[in-house]
C-alpha cells in the first residue's frame, strides 16, 4: 500500500505542488497564531512533503532516462550491467510450490560446477508454464553466474538441519552468531547473481518439524541484545573478486541478505566498480503481511534482517551500490569495518523501512573514501510506520537516517565520507555519529571520525509524530570528532532539545544549517553565506507487502 497524499483543511497551510509529480505535495504550516500564545516568536515553520512522485522511481536498459545514466556518461559510474548473450546451462522448474521433500539442491550446484570454467559461466533457472518455484539447502557459486529469471523464485529450505555449522543452528535461546552456514556461498573470480526474478528466505516461515522460525529465533534474544545464527541468505567470502548483482530481488532472509566482500582482482582500484557492482536490486523484508501460520510480520518482527553489508564477510573495495531499492528490519546499507572497506559509491538509492544508511558498528578494520548521494531515506512508506527497536545501542528508536556508530569494543579509524544529495522523511535520528553504540561494552579500540561532510540533506516530515534528531559525538577531547561539515543541512520540525553535540570540531557552511551545534568539546566554525535553498525532495513509490487475498486494497 502507497499512502495517499494527506489533505489537511485549514487557513493556515499553503500548498504548492512538487514539480515532477501530482503526488508530491509540500505543505507549509504557518504557527504565527500559535506563537502569539507564547512569549516567543522564533518558531521555525514545519514543512510537509507528502506522497510519493511517479517519476522518481528508477528504470532500467541502460537509455537516456535509465538510472545512473549521466554518472556513467561522465565516467563517474560504470555502465549499467547486461544480461549474458549466452547461457552455459538452463534449469527447468518442475514445482509451483516450495516442496521441502523435492529439493532442488543438486541440480543447481552440478550445473553451477559445470559452467564455472566454460566461457559464459552462467545457469539460468526458467520456468516451465505454472512451475516457476525453485528450492534449495545451502549450495555455491565459485567463479559462476547465477541467472534467476523473471517470474522464477528460488526458496531456501526452512529445515535448519541443512546448514549446520556448530550444530546450534535453529536452537531455541542460544548466543551463537556462527550457528548456521549462509544459503548461498559466493567466491572466486567474477561470480554474479542476475536477474529479474526473486530468492526468498523463508524467515518469517516456521522451520520444519517446529513450530517457530528463523525469525522468532532472533527476537527471542532481542532483550539480551544476543546474535542468533541464523543462515544469512547470499555470503560473499574473502576470496571473491569482481562481483556483479543485477535486478534480482531479495526477500524475508532469516539474517541478512547479502554479505558483500568483494575487491579488484589486482587489489588496485583503477575504476570504481572494479571491485564489485550492485545494480537495480530490490529487497522487501518481510514481503507479506502474514505468514502461514496468521502471524502479523513486520519489519520490527524480521530482526537482524540488514539489506546490504560491505565488508561483513572480508575485505570490501573499489564498489558500486547504485539504482537499488532496500525495505527491511535492519540497517538499509551497515559499512561493516571489521575488514577493511574503501573507495566505494553509494548511488541513486531508495530506502524504506530499516535503521538507515549506516556505517559500523564494527570500525576497527577502518573505512575510508565513502560518496554517498541521491538517496531517499522515507520512513512514511510502510504500512507499520516506523520500526521502534529501543535499547538497541544508544539509538531511540529503529527509524535511523545516516549513521556512523561504534563504541570502544570494535572502534577504529572513519575518514574521508562524503553524504550529499539526500532526501529523508519522518526518521527518528536524522545524522547520528556515536562513539558509544553500546556503551555496555569494554575493550580499547577508540572510534576516530574524520573528514566527514553532509551536503544538501534535508530531512522532512509528513506524519510529524516527533521531532527527529541529530547527534555528533566524538569519543572524548583526544579523539574528537572532525572535521564535521554541514553544508546547506536543513532538519524540519528541530528545536535546540532535538540536537546533542560533544567533543566534536563542526565547520558550517557555505550552505545555511537550521540548528546551531553546541556542547562539551565543541567547535563551531561558521563560514555560511545566506541564501542558499533547502534541498528538494521527491519520494518514489516502493514495493510494499503482499496484500492478503480478498483485501480491497
Amino acid at each position: 500500500m502507497v499512502r495517499k497524499p494527506k489533505t489537511i483543511a485549514s487557513s493556515d497551510l499553503r500548498l504548492r505542488r512538487k514539480k515532477g509529480g501530482l503526488a508530491g505535495v509540500a505543505v507549509a504550516l504557518s504557527l504565527g497564531a500559535l506563537a502569539a500564545c507564547t512569549e516567543s516568536t522564533d518558531i521555525a515553520a514545519y514543512t510537509y512533503v507528502c506522497g510519493t512522485t511517479e517519476d522518481a522511481a528508477f528504470k532500467f536498459g541502460g537509455g537516456p532516462d535509465s538510472c545512473g545514466y549521466e554518472d556513467v556518461q561522465l565516467g563517474k559510474l560504470p555502465p549499467e550491467p547486461t544480461y549474458p548473450i549466452e547461457v552455459c546451462q538452463t534449469v527447468v522448474s518442475d514445482k509451483a510450490t516450495p516442496d521441502e521433500s523435492r529439493l532442488d539442491t543438486v541440480r543447481i550446484q552440478t550445473a553451477l560446477n559445470d559452467c564455472a570454467k566454460s566461457a559464459s559461466r552462467t545457469v539460468k533457472l526458467i520456468s516451465d508454464g505454472p512451475n516457476n518455484v525453485f528450492i534449495a539447502s545451502s549450495f555455491r557459486i565459485d567463479s559462476a553466474i547465477l541467472w534467476v529469471d523473471a517470474g522464477v523464485t528460488l526458496y531456501a529450505s526452512r529445515d535448519p538441519d541443512h546448514y549446520q555449522d556448530t550444530g546450534n543452528c535453529g536452537r531455541v535461546g542460544v548466543n551463537d552468531s556462527g550457528a548456521c552456514i549462509p544459503f548461498i556461498n559466493v567466491t572466486g573470480t567474477s561470480p554474479g547473481i542476475i536477474g529479474e526474478g526473486v530468492i526468498d528466505g523463508q524467515g518469517g516461515e516456521p522451520l520444519v518439524g517446529r513450530d517457530y522460525s528463523w525469525w522468532q529465533l532472533s527476537g527471542a534474544l532481542r532483550s539480551v541484545d544476543g546474535s542468533i545464527g541464523n543462515p544469512t541468505l547470499i555470503q560473499l567470502d574473502g576470496n571473491t573478486t569482481g562481483f556483479v548483482m543485477y535486478r534480482t530481488t531479495l526477500q524475508n532472509s532469516p539474517k541478512f541478505h547479502l554479505k558483500l566482500a568483494s575487491r579488484p582482482a589486482d587489489d588496485v582500484c583503477h575504476r570504481i566498480g572494479d571491485g564489485f557492482v550492485v545494480w537495480g536490486v530490490t529487497v522487501l523484508t518481510p514481503s507479506r503481511w502474514y505468514n502461514s501460520q496468521g502471524l502479523l510480520m513486520t519489519p520490527f518482527f524480521s530482526r537482524n534482517s540488514d539489506a546490504i553489508d560491505p565488508g561483513a564477510n572480508g575485505r570490501a573495495s573499489c564498489g558500486v551500490i547504485a539504482c537499488s531499492t532496500l525495505s527491511t528490519g535492519d540497517d538499509q546499507i551497515a559499512i561493516k569495518g571489521g575488514n577493511h572497506v574503501s573507495d566505494l559509491i553509494i548511488a541513486h538509492n531508495h530506502f524504506g523501512t530499516g535503521h538507515g544508511m549506516s556505517i559500523g558498528s564494527e570500525t576497527y578494520g577502518g573505512v575510508e573514501n565513502i560518496e554517498v548521494y541521491d538517496l531517499t531515506i522515507d520512513a512514511d512508506s510502510r504500512w507499520t510506520g516506523a520500526t521502534s527497536d529501543e535499547g538497541e545501542g544508544d539509538v531511540s528508536g529503529g527509524e535511523n537516517g545516516i549513521r556512523i556508530k561504534s563504541d570502544i569494543s570494535r572502534g577504529g579509524l572513519v575518514k574521508n565520507v562524503h553524504y550529499h544529495d539526500i532526501c529523508m522523511r519522518d526518521v527518528t535520528n536524522a545524522i547520528i555519529v556515536t562513539p558509544g553504540y553500546n556503551p555496555m561494552f569494554s575493550g580499547d579500540k577508540k572510534p576516530v571520525f574524520q573528514d566527514i561532510r553532509f551536503s544538501n540533506i534535508r530531512h522532512t516530515t509528513c506524519l510529524g509524530k516527533q521531532q527527529a534528531t541529530v547527534g555528533i559525538r566524538g569519543l572524548d577531547a583526544a579523539h574528537a570528532a572532525g572535521p564535521i561539515t554541514l553544508d546547506n543541512v536543513i532538519i524540519d520540525n528541530i528545536g535546540p532539545q532535538a540536537v546533542v553535540t560533544e567533543f566534536a570540531d563542526i565547520r558550517l557552511g557555505p550552505g545555511n544549517v537550521n540548528f546551531m551545534p553546541a556542547g562539551r568539546g565543541v567547535t563551531v566554525t561558521n563560514g555560511i553565506v545566506p541564501g542558499s535553498t533547502p534541498h528538494e525532495c521527491r519520494f518514489a513509490p516502493l514495493p510494499v507487502p503482499e496484500r492478503p487475498e480478498g483485501w480491497l486494497w
